[in-house]
């Protein structure tokens, strides 16, 4: 291997939904793959994790492509990446795997190619939006709701134990007691709607577990394209009939942000970023997540004071829980900087919480680094170890504030 530009994203976190679609991709098509190159259209982060599935289930011949000619010549760790337009002259060698997120133009650009989908090419649907409109719909009452992002959702890549946090809080708690609604990236607002149209037009729980997660606060949600969830906001207004006019109002917006965005740093691994290094990379993150200055006046903080709000007038009864953060690494990478600047952050929503009558669990320091995704993952993602300890420990504060 020369001095080809390595484009990998060091991923250490799957999505359990995409590992179970693609386990499902495996079982339906599986032989179609045997003798053939693998060809993963999409040299990111997604790329990198569906590289990640294939030797996990034994695959080893496999080749990258991107329409992206920045990245062609270079390699996904010991995989090349190659021009489209030489895979073209492969059809009768190769399978294509879609890898981005939304893979529509790329399925396009096959056929018009010449590869015929679900034969030559495949995009694999982890149909996540259809499981959330489906348990968001549905109408067995549950004494508790409950709202995360990918820390509910999301596995080390070297688990062997593959159960979810939010799996592992239904499973042990009962499905006829929680309901977990969580899905990666979402912000408060998009929280509050939710709730505010579950409450009003499905049914209204007894109580709701909102994870506070620090990075949520930091004034960016709104300019990411993978925090918008514009189809599903717009799927759940449709699925309370238009009836509740913030879930309507907010589903216009983000379909509005995503039309606008061009670019989002945190799909595609660009050389600039490459050249940086992995560690100076890691500290920007961690200092953009963690160690900003909370303002308490974004619209994160102003949705979680509706959504605070919300609960009082309807007597639900709340509890706020911060994850645990990688702060071994942190202190690493920052030194006790960062744990002047985290903490402020944290303060500052438990001043809120107190005001407002609200409980709140701070797991901030709860596990060491060898409870996360990888010892050096800079954000919530847990491995099964993490997850086991977290899950009994946030059962108990629920059982503590008498929810169930």
């Amino acid at each position: 291997m020369g001095n080809e530009i390595n484009f990998a994203w060091p991923v250490t976190t799957v999505c359990k939904y995409d590992l179970s679609a693609f386990e499902n991709f495996l079982q339906q098509y599986g032989g179609l793959l045997k003798g053939k190159k693998i060809v993963i259209f999409g040299a990111g982060i997604r790329g990198t994790q569906y590289s990640l599935f294939l030797k996990r289930f034994g695959y080893r011949d496999i080749l990258f492509t991107d329409n992206n000619m920045e990245k062609v010549g270079g390699r996904i760790n010991e995989f090349p990446i190659i021009p489209a337009d030489e895979v073209a002259g492969m059809k009768n060698e190769i399978v294509i795997l879609v890898s981005l997120e939304n893979g529509t133009a790329i399925c396009r650009q096959l056929k018009e190619m010449g590869f015929e989908e679900n034969r030559q090419f495949f995009y694999i649907d982890n149909h996540l939006y259809d499981a959330y409109e489906e348990k968001f719909c549905r109408r067995r009452r549950t004494d508790i709701l409950l709202f995360g992002d990918c820390g509910m959702t999301d596995l080390s890549v070297w688990d062997k134990e593959c159960t979810s946090l939010g799996e592992m809080l239904e499973q042990e708690l009962g499905k006829e007691r929680l309901k977990v609604l969580a899905i990666h990236a979402m912000g408060m607002r998009a929280y509050y709607t939710i709730f505010k149209a579950h409450c009003l037009h499905i049914y209204k729980p007894r109580g709701v577990v909102l994870m506070a997660n620090l990075e949520v606060f930091t004034g960016k949600q709104h300019l990411l394209p993978r925090s918008q969830h514009a189809g599903l906001m717009e799927r759940l207004d449709r699925a309370v009939g238009h009836k509740e006019p913030e879930l309507e109002e907010y589903a216009q917006i983000t379909k509005e942000r995503f039309a606008n965005f061009t670019n989002d740093y945190f799909t595609s691994s660009d050389k600039a970023l490459k050249e940086m290094g992995q560690k100076t990379n890691e500290k920007m993150i961690m200092k953009l997540n963690y160690m900003f200055r909370m303002d308490m006046e974004n619209e994160c903080i102003v949705y979680l004071k509706k959504f605070i709000r919300f609960c009082r007038e309807e007597e639900i009864k709340l509890l706020l829980f911060i994850p645990p953060v990688n702060y071994e690494y942190a202190q690493e990478l920052w030194g006790d900087a960062f744990r002047e600047k985290y903490e402020k952050n944290v303060n500052a929503l438990a001043e809120l919480a107190k005001e407002s009558g609200t409980a709140m669990k701070d797991f901030s320091y709860f596990l060491p680094r060898s409870g996360f995704a990888d010892v050096c993952t800079i954000d919530e993602t847990l491995n099964w170890e993490g997850r086991r300890a977290l899950a009994d420990s946030l059962k108990e504060k629920i059982r503590e504030e008498g929810m169930i």
